[in-house]
């Protein structure tokens, strides 16, 4: 029956506040109710009107009347506090699974007025009050959890104020579309040793090499005057830049049948360990999953590009 509520909940969210990257707070997407102290705070003046009633003194009712229209006035405020104000998708930081993921949500405020303590609750994270006062936009910066690998959706969040008595809440339900990717848990295992690198001179030619003269070319205007071949210069009256060459070495490839685990999320977690292990000797590897094949490389550009496949991959 929870679930079935919960169900029903979410879809009549979604028609009202569909997710987007950038939303403004208007009536349509701002609810508010009295928090404990306000129904207090009710309860209170009701028993005031009910003993001026009684005891007909003019001097209680009044007093009840003004409580009851101080009330109407919190109602108001609340809600202005918060409409008009613009939330928008910032950028996200993946994670290794197990860690926390990083969400920035930009707060803008409005044109004509301040906004005053917003806070924010996410998937169990609570930030500090925000204010929107001086300042045009606000970054609200957020830890979330992961515990699965792949693009992680928290869905929606709740941004909430309780501002200025603190007897009425106005809050709205956001989803702003954002996800992070979650790398897989870098577990250390065995690698078959016909993957890796032995560490020796390779076959590959590298023509931008320092090692060994190649020969020479035409001289283009962005070649550096270090490497003009002077002497040819002088015997020619033309220009000619001298090339070398190197020798790369041998490539590793981390194969998704030589890690010795037969689950298929410890393999993973397996070949994760040994991307961030090549990268920090910055010895030149590829990967290779069912499916997927991303030739050897160096560099942090190549290193996300191969925890993102490792993310992202679907057995089956």
């Amino acid at each position: 029956m929870r679930k079935l509520v919960r169900g029903q909940w979410d879809a009549w969210l979604d028609r009202r506040i569909p997710a987007r990257s950038r939303v403004t707070l208007t009536q349509k997407r701002i609810f508010i109710l009295p928090t404990w102290m306000g129904m207090g705070y009710l309860l209170t003046t009701f028993l005031l009107f009910v003993a001026g009633v009684n005891y007909d003194n003019s001097m209680i009712l009044n007093f009840s009347f003004f409580l009851g229209s101080l009330f109407v006035v919190s109602i108001l405020q609340t809600f202005s506090n918060v409409s008009g104000m613009v939330i928008s998708a910032g950028h996200t930081e993946p994670a290794f699974c197990g860690s926390e993921a990083k969400f920035v949500i930009h707060l803008e405020k409005s044109r004509k007025k301040e906004h005053h303590s917003i806070f924010c609750s996410w998937c169990g994270y609570q930030s500090k009050a925000y204010n929107l006062i001086q300042e045009q936009q606000v970054a609200l910066v957020t830890l979330l959890p992961t515990q699965q690998r792949g693009r992680y959706r928290p869905g929606r969040f709740k941004l909430h104020s309780i501002y200025p008595f603190g007897l009425c809440q106005a809050w709205t339900w956001v989803d702003l579309d954002m996800f992070a990717l979650v790398y897989p848990r870098p577990i250390e295992c065995e690698l078959n040793t016909t993957s890796r690198s032995d560490g020796e001179e390779g076959s590959h030619v590298v023509m931008e090499g320092q090692d060994d003269f190649a020969g020479l070319r035409a001289f283009n205007p962005s070649d550096s005057l270090k490497t003009v071949d002077w002497k040819a210069f002088a015997r020619r009256n033309v220009l000619y830049t001298k090339q070398f060459q190197g020798y790369q070495a041998k490539s590793a490839w981390l194969r998704w049948n030589e890690i010795a685990v037969g689950d298929v999320e410890r393999r993973l977690s397996g070949l994760c360990y040994w991307v961030l292990q090549f990268s920090k000797t910055n010895e030149p590897y590829g990967l290779e999953l069912p499916g997927v094949t991303i030739n050897p490389g160096v560099g942090k550009q190549h290193e996300e590009n191969c925890l993102t496949a490792l993310a992202e991959y679907r057995h089956g």
